[in-house]
């Protein structure tokens, strides 16, 4: 969730995979980062809470160490909602708005980060807006250059549409 405060700052909030990225003067400023049992502080909260690591996932399952939903890792007994080994519990980041240099901000699922970095994916949205395509021309050639048509072609590492 972003929210933006009196044109002056933005606040994030983010819990789970997917991700924002704000465009300042054609530099991505990370705004969130992945969940991922593989990072440091959530591998230790996972272990700690008795779950495993299992090929990058969460008890063989879960491929993200936080979600809103997956009550079913949100359960044990005497353990708090942020100490479960999946929480909702988000990561908050406050970022003061540059109105001079920030030039848009991109949220988006997993799915759309897997083929990109942040800076690939500011560099190929700012050309395109400065030349004055739509919002929703932008979204749409964007999902068609990055997901998958076919998920038999392109195998298993590819969201299809």
């Amino acid at each position: 969730m972003i929210m933006i405060e009196d044109k002056k700052r933005v606040v994030i909030a983010n819990s789970g995979d997917s991700r924002s990225v704000l465009c300042r003067a054609g530099k991505a400023i990370e705004l969130s980062f992945d969940h991922k049992p593989e990072n440091e502080i959530e591998r230790n909260r996972i272990e700690k809470a008795g779950s495993v690591i299992t090929q990058g996932r969460v008890d063989g399952n879960l491929n993200l160490s936080r979600a809103l939903g997956d009550l079913r890792y949100k359960k044990k007994e005497g353990i708090a909602p942020e100490e479960q080994p999946i929480t909702a519990n988000p990561d908050l980041k406050v970022v003061e708005l540059d109105h001079k240099n920030d030039e848009f901000i991109i949220m988006g699922c997993d799915g759309i980060w897997e083929k990109w970095s942040n800076q690939e994916m500011v560099d190929w949205i700012r050309p395109r807006l400065t030349e004055g395509q739509s919002e929703a021309k932008i979204v749409e050639d964007l999902l068609h250059t990055l997901l998958s048509p076919n998920y038999t072609e392109t195998g298993k590492n590819h969201t299809f549409i």
